[in-house]
């Protein structure tokens, strides 16, 4: 239990001490930056296999997919750029690094509720004993256990589904 307690105490202070330095902006401009190039990868891969299997159509609709998302990329990346000279003002910079320790909290609390989705769905044992019983014999991490949005939510999608 100590070590899942330690383990998510670095994981807040990790993130915590990263969106006080790197503020709001900076913060939500990264995670932006992550979800566009995933869905860049992801029109790459479709562009490739409809050159593979010869899709002519796929590969034209991928690639101009590819293209937006790229030309959006550029111009998200120009207003986070702006609103980063923005926010090196000294009242709006004082107010960006405590919104990003904000950010950095919630940045924790979600790569804890991944954590604690995975460990649920695997059924991970620790010297016999299921991880899932050593979490809820914390008060802190069986808080974060229960309140779990995204786990709650991932069961739902899969209710609808099967």
């Amino acid at each position: 239990m100590y070590i899942v307690l330690a383990a998510v105490i670095l994981i807040y202070i990790w993130r915590v001490f990263s969106g006080s330095r790197n503020g709001l902006i900076d913060e939500v401009g990264a995670l932006a930056d992550i979800v566009i190039v995933s869905f860049a990868v992801v029109a790459g891969i479709v562009i490739v296999e409809s050159v593979l299997g010869k899709n002519l159509i796929g590969f034209l609709v991928s690639g101009i997919i590819l293209l937006i998302i790229l030309l959006a990329r550029k111009l998200i990346r120009a207003v986070f750029c702006s609103l980063g000279l923005i926010a090196k003002l000294p009242l709006i910079n004082g107010l960006n690094k405590f919104l990003g320790t904000l950010a950095g909290i919630i940045e924790a609390t979600v790569v804890v509720w991944v954590a604690f989705a995975v460990i649920s769905c695997l059924k991970i044992p620790v010297k016999g004993q299921p991880l899932v019983e050593l979490i809820t014999q914390n008060r802190f991490l069986d808080f974060l256990y229960q309140h779990n949005l995204l786990y709650h939510f991932i069961q739902t999608v899969i209710g609808i589904f099967l």
